[in-house]
């Protein structure tokens, strides 16, 4: 802490007033008894010695100062009175590089145009084949790509279709009717199973004649999700016990293809029960 620190330290706390010294007045002073002439005449020495030293200490900072900027400002006349010579030695430099440039740059474009005409030559003689063979090279990428396209197409169709079909299983067994409710009668079955999902129904195929009668066809029944559907179809042996639904039962919705493929495993699993009993 510097001298002139101490000093305002001890006058502001000389006060009592405990307000910040540059908000300190005339009145924090008068109002405090405890300061006196003899105080006051101390603080006032005090401060005069203070600017005393702070005035001596900026003049030797002045003297000391003014004699470094003098040689500043020498070096910095030097400095201008180099550079302007500089300056004039390189405008001169400048031209001469430019003559050398321009020289250079006509070489240059001489030599440009000679092979200029030694490519324009040789793209003529070889462009006819270069074009044929590219046309032949696009067509077969154009080829391969609808080729590509098309099996993709193919694909995605596939995936969607299987992912509909796993939300989706098909009733057996549950009779036809005229104007039926079939929403309804698939609620109501699905309830024996303890299952309320949102379900979309349709019956599938056209009517068959069995013994001088229609066929009831199979029902189709969407769900949201394949979890729900795969739930249903777990529960569907509860059916059995049911009396009224005891005929109906379930199966996933299957491809034609994976139909033929169950239909001719059924087959063969009977052939061999027959075959072999135990």
């Amino acid at each position: 802490m510097t001298d002139a620190q101490k000093w305002i330290d001890e006058v502001a706390g000389a006060t009592g007033s405990g307000v910040r010294p540059e908000r300190i007045t005339p009145q924090d002073f008068t109002k405090n008894s405890k300061i006196t002439r003899d105080v006051m005449a101390k603080f006032l020495c005090q401060a005069l010695n203070i600017v005393s030293i702070q005035i001596r200490t900026l003049k030797e900072f002045e003297s000391e100062y003014e004699t470094e900027i003098c040689q500043a400002l020498d070096e910095s006349k030097k400095l201008s009175e180099e550079f302007e010579a500089l300056k004039a030695r390189s405008a001169i430099e400048v031209v001469d590089l430019q003559r050398e440039v321009l020289d250079l740059q006509r070489e240059l474009l001489a030599e440009k145009n000679r092979q200029l005409d030694e490519l324009k030559a040789s793209v003529v003689e070889s462009v006819g084949d270069t074009v044929k063979a590219e046309i032949k090279s696009y067509s077969a990428a154009v080829s391969q790509t609808q080729q590509k396209s098309t099996n993709l197409k193919t694909v995605v169709k596939k995936v969607v279709e299987e992912q509909d079909r796993s939300r989706s299983f098909m009733v057996f067994g549950m009779k036809e009717e005229k104007n039926e409710n079939l929403h309804n009668k698939i609620e109501s079955m699905l309830l024996e199973l303890n299952q309320k999902p949102r379900i979309a129904v349709c019956r599938v195929g056209s009517g068959v004649m069995v013994s001088g009668e229609v066929k009831s066809r199979p029902i189709k029944v969407t769900v949201d999700s394949s979890p729900i559907a795969t739930d249903i179809l777990n529960r569907a042996k509860q059916l059995k016990n049911s009396g009224q639904y005891g005929r109906v039962f379930l199966s996933p919705d299957r491809t034609p293809k994976q139909r033929e493929e169950r239909k001719s495993l059924v087959v063969e699993l009977k052939r061999r029960v027959t075959a072999e009993p135990n």
